[in-house]
C-alpha cells in the first residue's frame, strides 16, 4: 500500500478541521450555560429541553417528516418506472434524453428551480398547499431514488433472471415482482434514504413554494435566527446533525459501499 507523503497528511487535516471544526464548535455551545454564544459559563442540557418543548419548532419538523415521507414514496415509486423502462427497454426512442432530463433538476441552482416551480403554480392558477410543496419535493428528489435504482437494475441486466423466470412460465409482472423487486430492494431503501435526506433538509426550493400557514423546520430555523443565534437553535441543528449522519450511514450500510449504486 502507498503512503502518502507527511505534507499531504497535513494538508488533508486542515482540510477536514477547515470543514468540521465550525460543527464542533456548533455542538459545543448547544451544551453552554449561557443565552449567547460569547463566553462558556459551564455544561448543561437545559437547551435541548427547551427545544422539545418548543411547540412551534415540533410541529414544523412533524411536517417536515411528514412532507419528506410522501416525497419519498412518491419518488421511489417513479423511480422504480422510470428506472425500469431506461434499464430495460434500450431501444426506447429518446431513452438518452429522458435518461439526462431525469438528472436537470439534481444540477439546476435550488433557486431556479424554486422560482420556476413557483412560477408555474401562479401562471396555472395553482393555489400553494402542503401538496403543491410534496410534488416540488419529488421533482429535485426523484434524480436521486432514480440514480441509484437504475444502477442497479443494470448491474442485473446481464444475469437476465426475468427472462429465466418467463421461460419458466412466468408472466413479465410475476418475473418483476417476484424477482427484479426483491433483487432491487436495497438500491430502494438506499435511494429512499437518500431522497429522504435531501427532502428534510430542502430550505430554498420549500420558502418559495411553501403556502400560508405550512412551515417546514428549516424555514421555521431561518425565521429563528433573524433574531440571533442562541444555543436553542445550536441544539436543533445538533441534532438535525446527528439525525442526518445517521441517515447517510444507514444508506452506506445499506449500499454496503458498492459503487453499483452510487448514482
Amino acid at each position: 500500500m502507498k503512503r502518502f507523503p507527511p505534507l499531504l497528511k497535513v494538508y488533508c487535516g486542515m482540510i477536514y478541521l477547515f470543514l468540521y471544526l465550525p460543527m464542533g464548535v456548533m455542538m459545543a455551545f448547544s451544551f453552554n450555560d449561557a443565552r449567547r454564544n460569547v463566553v462558556w459559563k459551564g455544561f448543561t442540557l437545559k437547551w435541548y429541553g427547551k427545544l422539545f418543548a418548543n411547540k412551534e419548532l415540533m410541529a414544523s419538523l412533524a411536517t417536515t417528516i411528514e412532507l419528506g415521507l410522501i416525497a419519498t414514496a412518491i419518488s421511489v415509486a417513479l423511480g422504480m418506472l422510470a428506472s425500469y423502462a431506461l434499464a430495460r427497454h434500450v431501444r426506447m426512442r429518446g431513452r438518452s434524453a429522458y435518461a439526462g432530463l431525469l438528472n436537470v433538476p439534481m444540477m439546476m441552482p435550488e433557486i431556479v428551480l424554486g422560482i420556476g416551480i413557483l412560477t408555474f403554480l401562479v401562471r396555472a392558477q395553482i393555489e400553494l398547499s402542503f401538496w403543491t410543496l410534496v410534488l416540488s419535493h419529488v421533482v429535485f428528489c426523484l434524480p436521486y431514488a432514480t440514480g441509484a435504482i437504475r444502477a442497479r437494475l443494470l448491474s442485473l441486466q446481464s444475469s437476465s433472471y426475468e427472462d429465466a423466470a418467463m421461460d419458466l412460465g412466468a408472466t413479465e409482472w410475476e418475473a418483476f415482482y417476484k424477482i427484479t423487486l426483491p433483487l432491487t430492494g436495497p438500491a430502494i431503501l438506499s435511494g429512499a434514504l437518500l431522497a429522504f435526506t435531501v427532502s428534510f433538509e430542502d430550505f430554498v426550493t420549500s420558502f418559495f413554494v411553501a403556502g400560508g400557514g405550512i412551515e417546514t423546520l428549516p424555514i421555521r430555523i431561518y425565521a429563528m435566527m433573524k433574531f440571533g443565534i442562541t444555543p436553542e437553535i445550536n441544539a436543533m441543528a445538533t441534532v438535525l446533525l446527528v439525525f442526518t449522519l445517521a441517515v447517510l450511514a444507514a444508506y452506506h450500510a445499506v449500499s454496503g459501499g458498492d459503487q453499483e449504486s452510487a448514482l
